[in-house]
């Protein structure tokens, strides 16, 4: 909620300064509220082949009787209490340390080699990059597309943005895939959200500057919800039945249970001011100085560290069943250490809970999951002001800090004791060289990284490369902006060569029918009735075209969309007005025609200013 420090009224007035989201609201007697639950249910082993829940038992988002139907056998049940009181209903999954996961789990007997080198992505355009096919560095391609894409209704899942683009990357030569839907709190479909009671769901400040969300109130869902991790749950399962069987798709990031934004590990959880833009601005943007706590807010709605482990093991089971010939990433991470509630005691304790229960730890009596030889942690904020891998053979942090986060990732990938396997652990440098000082220098660590305050990108890039490869990974991925690159290729191709991966080759060139004339790409013109708060994009017809598609981000890039602005469906028109702006800021819009069976390049693309206040 959203508390004005002034008045304390605890209601959300408002854009102006001062105030504050998330009151401290601290439950820690545990022990004494699972003993008054009233029910106990049991969860069964993930069996994918029966992946859907019946949604329509469930009128206030909670499930009656209340279960994750996940399956029908109970090899390896979980217990889960129930409480209910006069505003909320939590739960209490119980930490199972032992026991088998029983047939219901899947493992792969030889699971495929992970193909050693350097990894890109197909980026968020519909056409695969020409450059990124021309960077022969690049052994393998990852594939994602957003929740709400994929999944527009209750057991509705449209895969054709994902069939296309594996296609074009076939076709391009790519032989390995790493598929990932993005199932972040962000991209839920707004069905869920729409099904789920007030109390089940929590509204966090965007405190990241770089999202076109900034200073925004992110309505999110409990990550244990009932009806919200079901849904996640029939997700991965309705994935692998359509693409376990591909051998191409090699890795899949269908296992991240921490995610607030993308498929990577970035729970909300800041404390401290956040400068908004300054006051007024149109909502939904917040503007002045807005005090956040957000591990407070996460534990009034009854956030526990034990529930989160729970959801993040079932997660695991889930995607190791529903993909049993694939590798899986599991990204990692830490938690704000203010509270011991909230983050479990540690930075890295719900970490290093998660990867007992998958590699099993000896020393505490936990054995691996059958599927561990398959999972692959990473840690996407590489950097090239990291500090060198193999400082860590003999070095250990402690768990309060990031550096113990690297310390896992060489451990495994070493490896280090207990762990056996070279190679088994990944990277994803945390931005993009390309982008350089526009970005704070990110890439390189901040302005005092090691290229400098003007951090020039082949400085980066370079660096960044080698400090990644001290830690021994199989992969290492890079961002599309750098992919497509020319000027990183060489360096690209150095780098997977030395880390033992194999350069792709470009396919042959095949004798091909005709093909039908492509259809014309429109011509974006000058927007007009520019406001404050709206302008309207304008483009010339295309012969043919029944349809355009608008596209409309802040960055001229196109790596972030505005609201509903992307491959927006605006029919036969050749205006069209864009609306939830913020003044005086800068905007880009592309279009691309379409008819029955075609569909065009990108037009150009049309900068717009929006108006002053």
């Amino acid at each position: 909620m959203l508390i004005n420090k002034e008045k304390q009224t605890g209601v959300i007035s408002a854009l102006a300064e001062g105030a504050s989201i998330g009151s401290v609201h601290r439950d820690t007697d545990h022990a004494s509220r699972c003993a008054r639950w009233r029910s106990v249910r049991r969860v069964n082993a993930v069996d994918w082949r029966v992946p859907m829940v019946d949604y329509s038992h469930r009128s206030n988002g909670r499930s009656d009787p209340f279960r994750f139907k996940l399956g029908h056998h109970t090899t390896n049940p979980h217990p889960i209490c129930i409480q209910t009181g006069r505003l909320v209903k939590r739960l209490c999954l119980a930490l199972v340390l032992f026991g088998s996961l029983g047939a219901a789990i899947a493992q792969a007997q030889s699971p495929p080699p992970y193909p050693i080198g350097v990894w890109g992505p197909f980026g968020v355009g519909h056409d695969i990059p020409p450059g990124l096919v021309n960077n022969l560095g690049i052994v393998g391609i990852t594939i994602a597309e957003d929740w709400d894409i994929v999944n527009p209704a209750p057991g509705v899942y449209d895969w054709h943005t994902v069939d296309d683009r594996i296609a074009q990357a076939k076709a391009a030569g790519f032989n390995y895939i790493a598929l990932a839907i993005i199932d972040s709190s962000a991209d839920t479909p707004t069905w869920v959200l729409d099904s789920l009671p007030a109390d089940q769901k929590i509204d966090l400040l965007d405190v990241a500057s770089i999202h076109t969300t900034f200073c925004q109130l992110i309505h999110t869902a409990l990550y244990w919800n009932p009806t919200f991790h079901q849904a996640k749950l029939d997700l991965i399962a309705a994935a692998g039945a359509k693409y376990s069987s591909d051998p191409a798709i090699v890795a899949v990031n269908m296992a991240a249970f921490a995610n607030h934004d993308s498929n990577d590990w970035n729970i909300q959880d800041t404390i401290g001011t956040i400068a908004c833009p300054d006051c007024p601005q149109p909502p939904p943007t917040l503007c002045g100085n807005i005090y956040v706590d957000q591990p407070a807010q996460w534990l009034a709605a009854g956030w526990t560290e034990q529930l989160m482990l729970q959801v993040g093991k079932e997660m695991c089971d889930a995607a190791a069943a529903a993909f049993p010939n694939q590798n899986i990433k599991l990204p990692i991470g830490g938690l704000d250490i203010t509270y011991p509630d909230f983050s479990g005691g540690t930075y890295t304790t719900l970490c290093r809970d998660i990867e007992n229960y998958v590699y099993g730890n000896a020393s505490l009596g936990i054995p691996p999951q059958p599927y561990a030889n398959r999972f692959f942690m990473q840690r996407n904020t590489m950097a090239a002001n990291w500090t060198d891998g193999s400082y860590y053979d003999t070095y250990t942090p402690g768990f309060n800090g990031e550096p113990y986060i690297k310390y896992m990732i060489r451990a495994h990938a070493h490896p280090n004791p207990p762990w056996t396997t070279p190679g088994q652990a990944g990277l994803q440098m945390v931005g993009a060289a390309t982008l350089g000082a526009t970005t704070n220098c990110r890439q390189d660590g901040g302005p005092t990284g090691p290229c400098g305050p003007t951090c020039p990108p082949v400085c980066v890039m370079q660096a960044s490369l080698d400090v990644a490869r001290t830690y021994g990974t199989d992969f290492i991925e890079i961002w599309t902006q750098d992919a497509v690159d020319p000027d990183f290729y060489n360096m690209v191709t150095a780098a997977t060569i030395a880390m033992g991966g194999t350069l792709r080759q470009l396919p042959s060139p095949t004798p091909t029918p005709t093909p039908t004339p492509p259809l014309p790409a429109p011509t974006a013109t000058s927007a007009t009735d520019v406001t404050n708060i709206s302008f309207t994009a304008n483009w010339t017809a295309v012969s043919g075209a029944t349809g355009y598609s608008l596209d409309v981000s802040p960055n001229s890039s196109f790596t972030k969309y505005i609201g509903g602005y992307r491959r927006l469906d605006v029919g036969n028109v050749t205006s069209w007005s864009v609306t939830g702006l913020g003044a005086n800021k800068d905007y880009y819009y592309r279009v691309r025609a379409y008819d029955s069976s075609r569909m065009s390049d990108n037009s150009n693309v049309i900068a717009v200013t929006t108006a002053r206040n």
